[in-house]
Parts: structure tokens; sequence; C-alpha cells
């Protein structure tokens, strides 16, 4: 067998018997820095499989590495020797800003990994895990108990596995409705952080908390929502499947690193409905392969869409300045669609503008946006105009977002408008089941939802901003949409000459819609 390694990746050549469907390690400096089963991360190139680089490992490799390819269940060396990637002659080492090694981690981030970590370290992890496992059981009130890496290493050796780089608990839910689980782990991260946790949430279901370390660096503590709906057991996490609830409860006990910690009922069942049968043998190439029906479901009742989000919050740190301060020609024509001093919701506010001059016209305005740095672009735009306006993070992909802030809405006594300009170009066509949600459930008082968007005409034209992720749509399949979810709309119009831009010119679709069951819309 042939190995060529450089910046592109490793090429294994030849017989690949006992080689391509086995975890390797790969080293630098007799370090692990990544590990990978060839046959299902690489690709065929012939009679070839090539493995290219991670992306977080790509974009570091400039110098000279002593590499080794090896099996991670023990075996013969498949590489070793010197590799140049780069210019530079320097020795490659991949290290954090204190000097400790980097692996990558299941989430394919560059982490120090336990195999790593100093005992004190460890230790101090392991003890604030079980703190925290008190605490969601005794402050917060949950059937709380060790999962995911924890469990199995605990299982496997009664230690952390090496190659993982947090710690993980879950709790079974006593609810069997998402909005009811959201509910109960919002309840349990506001307890936790009264408690003096640094708790960061990851989804409507599930938060992290950083734990300290006596390097001075932290690690995570991860609490994930489990819950049974039907028949079927969900861990957050997109796992989901056949479980009995005998098999969690009642729980037993098991010790890691010494420390005994609540479990499964049945740890083996547990594990291997988590991990697959071959659970007991170490796989540092583990990868979880989520159906996408069940991960498209979990984001739609915990996650939300966040695809987009990075490409937004970059625009509204710079290039959000060549956006017009002048409203849109689309503000001022639903304004005369509207009386004076109607209220507004406006999804998707961007850099304020139209908000800032609904307001200006007394109106009272709320405007949104998902994106934070699009809300502080907002907020300073709003200061300088002298006014106050709220800008909420309401998040149409997000079922607790739509269903708590469109709730809120629908109980106010005075019929607002709907105001969302380009908001379905950024949402991702799954997005806008949540926006008419929002629409339907915050308009039922009254008030008509204003909506603009690029066509399906404009796939492949130019942009005045450039290429990032957008979406257009028929104008037909949005109008069929809102009517399954009980919409009408009273006015359409399409065309050119109605959001120009430099030059750009678009095909626009603009929808006013009535949410009420006269369809009168006030």
């Amino acid at each position: 067998m042939g190995v060529h390694i450089d910046s592109r990746g490793i090429r294994l050549t030849g017989s690949l018997d006992g080689i391509a469907d086995v975890p390797l390690d790969l080293k630098f400096g007799g370090h692990r820095i990544w590990s990978f089963t060839p046959e299902r991360d690489g690709h065929r190139l012939g009679p070839a499989i090539l493995v290219t680089w991670p992306k977080p490992i790509a974009s570091r490799l400039d110098g000279i590495a002593q590499v080794e390819l090896v099996p991670h269940n023990g075996g013969s060396v498949v590489f070793e020797g010197a590799v140049k990637f780069g210019r530079s002659g320097d020795p490659l080492v991949l290290v954090d800003d204190l000097g400790n090694p980097l692996s990558l981690d299941k989430g394919g981030r560059l982490q120090r990994t336990f195999e790593d970590y100093a005992g004190d370290a460890r230790a101090e992890l392991i003890s604030a895990a079980k703190r925290v496992l008190v605490d969601l059981r005794d402050a917060c009130g949950l059937d709380a108990y060790l999962c995911y890496g924890g469990l199995l290493g605990a299982a496997r050796s009664g230690a952390m596995i090496g190659h993982d780089s947090d710690l993980d608990l879950a709790f079974l839910s006593a609810y069997t409705h998402p909005f009811d689980i959201i509910q109960e782990s919002r309840r349990a991260e506001k307890t936790m952080a009264r408690l003096g946790w640094q708790v960061i949430r990851m989804s409507s279901a599930n938060f992290k908390i950083w734990v300290p370390l006596p390097s001075g660096k932290r690690a995570g503590v991860d609490v994930f929502g489990s819950f049974h709906i039907g028949d079927t057991f969900n861990i957050t996490g997109s796992l989901t499947g056949t479980l009995d609830r005998d098999a969690i409860l009642p729980f037993g006990e098991i010790d890691l690193e010494g420390v005994s910690f609540p479990a499964p009922a049945d740890v083996p069942r547990f594990l291997e409905f988590t991990y697959g049968p071959g659970w007991k043998v170490p796989d540092p190439a583990f990868h979880f392969g989520h159906p996408p029906a069940n991960v498209r479901r979990m984001s739609h009742w915990f996650r939300g869409t966040r695809s987009r989000l990075p490409h937004w919050q970059e625009f509204y740190k710079g290039p959000h300045r060549e956006v017009p301060s002048e409203p849109s020609l689309f503000a001022r024509w639903a304004a005369e669609r509207m009386e004076p001093k109607d209220r507004i919701i406006e999804l998707g506010s961007g850099t304020g503008r139209d908000a800032i001059w609904f307001t200006q016209e007394g109106h009272g305005t709320v405007g949104s946006d998902y994106c934070g740095s699009a809300r502080t672009a907002a907020k300073q735009a709003t200061a300088k105009a002298g006014l106050k306006i709220r800008y909420r993070p309401i998040n149409p992909e997000s079922l607790h977002s739509v269903l708590t802030t469109a709730t809120k809405f629908a109980h106010d006594p005075h019929p607002r408008h709907i105001y969302a300009r380009g908001l379905i170009d950024a949402l991702a066509p799954s997005g806008r089941i949540g926006l008419w949600r929002f629409c339907a459930i915050a308009g039922r008082r009254g008030g008509l939802t204003f909506l603009e968007f690029r066509t399906d005409a404009e796939r492949g034209a130019r942009k005045h901003f450039g290429k990032h992720a957008r979406t257009f749509a028929r104008p037909a399949a949005i109008v069929a949409e809102i009517e399954r979810h009980g919409g009408r709309v009273v006015e359409q119009t399409t065309g050119r000459g109605l959001a120009p831009l430099g030059k750009e010119n678009p095909v626009i679709c603009r929808l006013v819609v009535s949410w009420t069951k006269e369809g009168v819309g006030r």
C-alpha cells in the first residue's frame, strides 16, 4: 500500500485490506490531531482513496511535521516520515495560546481533548460535572443522568474517552410536547444561572455550562434534553428512535474516574441506541449518521436554523454601511395602505432604516432581527435619529421564538401590521413554516402582513452585494403556502423598478395578506 500526504490530504493507493474500514490516527510529532476511517471519510479516485483535510486543520498547514498514520486500535504503522506543508521550514505543531496540544473533536473543532488533560484538570471537570448534575436534580427538579461520551467512557473503562473534549449530561423530560420541553429547559437554565453557573444556551432544549480549569482554560458540560413523543425516544442532537422508558428509569449508578453518576437503567441498551451495536469498540472517527428528516424535525422543534447567520453577522459588521439610510420604496408603498398611527412589527429589520422611518411617520413600531450585529447596527442608527425603538431577537426558524413572541403580540388588544422586506430571501425555505405560523398567530386580531421578496427570475443574476445564500421563491408557491396556513392574499404586485439598488434592478414580488376570517385585515 502506498501513502502520499500533502496539503490536499492523505492519498492511499494499492491494497487497502484491513485499513479501509478501520479508524486511523494521524499524528504530528507523536500527538494525535485527527482520526478518520478511509472508506467512510474519503472519496474514491479510481483505485485510490483521498481523505481531504478538515478545514480547521487545513488552514494551519504551514511548516514541517513529523507525521505518523497508525490504526487507532493497534496494528502496523501505515506511514511515518517528515512532511512539508506550505512554504515555512519551521516545525508544524497544533497548539492553543497556552501551548496545549489540539485535536479535532467530534464536532469538527480543534480542541484540547481529554487525552491531553492533566490529572488535576480532569478531576476538576469530573467534580464540577457532578455538582452540575446535583443542581439539575435538586434545584431544578430534573431527572438528570450521564449520557453520550461520558457514559460511553464509564461503561468501557471507567474513564473519560481520550478523544472527547467535553462531558455530557441529559435530563429525561416529564413532558411529551416540544413547547413544554422548551419551557422546562429554559427554567433550568435560569435556575442554574442564579446558582452562579456560566450558562450558554445551545438550542431551545439544551445548554452548555462552562467550567474553569486549573490551566486557566475552560471545559464544557453539556446538558441535553431527552424525551418521549409517542413511542419515539429523542435526545437533542437529533438522536431519534425506539427506546422504552424502562431502559432509562429507574436510574442506576456508574463510576466515571472514581465519581458516581446516575446512569440509565440498561446501560448497554442505551449505548446501543446511541452508538449502534459496535459501541464497545473505540472509534475516534465515529460520526452520527442522523437521517435528514430527523435533523429537520429536531431543528424545527428546538434549534431553529442558523446556517445563514454567520454571513449576516459579518455583513452587519461592515458591508451594511453601503445600505441606503433612507426608507425603502416598499416602506412608502406599505404606508399608503395603512392608517395613521397604525402599529407595526417589522421582521428582519436589518439596519433599521424602515423601522426608523415608520416611527418618524407616527407609527408605533417594534423591530426585530435574529442577527445580533444587525440589532446593534439598528440600535445605533435609531439612537442617532433621536428615537427609541425596541428591537427583538425574533427567529422565524425557532418554534420557541415564534410561539412565545407571536402569542404576546396576539394578546395585545391593538392590532398590528407585520412588515417583512427581504426576509423570505434570507430564510431557508423550511423556515417559512415558522414565518407563516408567526403571521397567523400575531395577525389573528387584525392588521395586514406586508411582504417583499426577490422572485425566482433572479436566480443566477448579479447582485449588488455579491453571492451568498439566498432563497428565490416563486410567487405562486408563496401564495399557496400562505393559503395553506390560513392567510388570504388581498393584493399582489410583481415586476422591476420596485427595489433598485446600484446596478441591480431585480424582479420583486409584493404581497399584502390578511389572516382574519373576514379577510378585511383591520
